[in-house]
């Protein structure tokens, strides 16, 4: 039979294991804590020594225990919630396509710009972007992004001298 003992120290030399190979700052941490637990540590002593909250250190203990070493590791940040929803997002996208500017309020113009895709999305979302984020959120939408050209006329060399 194996005894505790020998179980709690291979997991010990488990979590060592850990702490060697990772670089990622936090991670090293996180195991540090739960080998320090498995020395005996209390909660207290080891968010001291690790510089977190006793509250931190216990869901470290608490996610070890039901997930093992994996249950660890950081999860992806999901980051800023998006401006505009999925639904604004598919109203702007049938709005750029589909119609012109002049046909969405903009008189005189012929064609879409991010500063009147600024102004579209406050006008129908009441929501501020800014031009460089309307590019992003373009480029996110799979819409391309073309450069007006500019085309020189050649004069008549007989008019040019008039």
């Amino acid at each position: 039979a194996v005894c505790m003992d020998e179980v709690f120290l291979r997991e010990l030399e488990n979590i060592e294991i850990f702490i060697k190979s990772t670089r990622d700052r936090r991670l090293l941490e996180r195991y540090q804590a739960i080998k320090l637990f498995f020395e005996g540590h209390s909660i207290v002593y080891i968010a001291k020594i690790i510089g977190r909250s006793p509250s931190t250190v216990a869901s470290y203990v608490r996610i070890y225990s039901s997930e093992g070493i994996a249950g660890l590791a950081r999860k992806p940040s999901p980051g800023r919630p998006a401006f505009l929803t999925k639904n604004q997002k598919e109203q702007l996208k049938q709005m750029i396509s589909l119609q012109s500017p002049e046909n969405s309020g903009f008189p005189g113009e012929q064609h879409w710009t991010c500063s009147l895709i600024v102004e579209l999305i406050y006008r129908q979302f009441n929501v501020k972007y800014s031009t460089r984020g309307v590019l992003d959120l373009l480029h996110a939408m799979q819409f391309e992004h073309t450069h007006q050209t500019y085309t020189l006329v050649k004069l008549d060399a007989k008019n040019s001298s008039s």
